[in-house]
């Protein structure tokens, strides 16, 4: 069995580059730096170091000792962070899948107070663009819902609602249009577009059926998956694009936003569905809270 400190003083000379360096780090002396990599190598069979002119470099041993261990210096760092939030009641990590508006607005917010409130608490986040399916691998999902279709469900996930959004245009302050407060999607008819979302995404159908309902038929020039690529082709003179107000962000000087009006104007749902299982855990319970401050805080914002 290899000792995990040992293995842990040998990265850090490896990484400091010496002995002197790694116990500085460290706060031991050279000598007991030196007494551990002694160890490590007796414990392991292996020659890990050679001289190097006046210092020494690890050898090829070495060297694949420091690559193949860094999983398992990870793994014990969350093992005893996991160990720390037992003791103190807190949860070791907490895994958030989210499109990425709500990634690039809502969760770092959220974050900062999690990780304020438990420090030891690993936060695993993830982008997604197509969040429609039954099952979800996350403690916590945030997905967008078309209001105008029944609300989704994810197999072992409890559902919460957050907020209901409109769309905005996004134009050139130079367009014609953006001398109107508002527009209508007939407004758009004959316009260049921009697709902001790939065809098989949520807000894709969002516009697809709002368009249909409208009676407009959209004439688009260019889709991007990202939205800040979108609003570029825009800022580039391509044309317009439709947006959910929160991942319209702030804008570039140049661009201007007007509500989309109509019976036909497209909104999007925001919603969070949270495991059953990380359901009751400290850490996720706050989590939940969090977000639904982070909508509040953005409704009245946007009011």
């Amino acid at each position: 069995m290899i000792d995990l400190n040992r293995l842990r003083v040998f990265r850090a000379v490896v990484h400091s580059g010496t002995v002197h360096a790694a116990a500085a780090n460290l706060g031991y002396s050279p000598s007991a730096v030196s007494q551990h990599i002694t160890a490590l190598q007796r414990e392991t069979g292996l020659m890990l170091f050679e001289k190097s002119g006046r210092g020494i470099s690890p050898t090829p041993a070495g060297i694949a000792l420091v690559t193949g261990s860094e999983d398992v210096i990870e793994a014990a760092g969350r093992l005893e962070g996991l160990v720390d939030d037992l003791r103190e009641g807190r949860t070791g990590s907490l895994s958030i899948g989210t499109f990425p508006s709500a990634g690039q607005y809502w969760v770092p917010e959220v974050a900062r107070t999690l990780s304020a409130e438990f420090p030891s608490l690993l936060l695993n986040l993830d982008l997604i663009d197509v969040t429609d399916g039954p099952r979800s691998p996350y403690d916590i999902e945030l997905r967008a819902e078309d209001p105008s279709l029944g609300p989704t469900h994810v197999e072992g996930h409890r559902r919460f609602e957050l907020l209901e959004e409109p769309y905005v245009a996004v134009l050139p302050a130079a367009h014609p249009l953006a001398s109107q407060s508002q527009v209508a999607l007939t407004d758009l008819a004959g316009e260049r577009l921009i697709a902001e979302g790939m065809a098989d995404t949520t807000c894709s159908g969002i516009l697809r059926r709002a368009y249909a309902a409208s009676g407009a038929s959209p004439r688009y020039v260019a889709r991007s998956s990202d939205h800040h690529a979108a609003l570029g082709l825009v800022a580039a003179g391509l044309g317009i694009t439709l947006l959910p107000r929160l991942a319209m962000g702030r804008l570039d000087d140049g661009l201007v936003q007007r509500p989309v009006s109509g019976e036909a104007a497209p909104r999007r749902r925001i919603v969070g569905f949270v495991s059953e299982g990380a359901a009751p855990r400290r850490a996720v319970v706050r989590a939940v809270q969090l977000l639904h401050e982070v909508a509040r805080r953005r409704e009245a914002t946007a009011a």
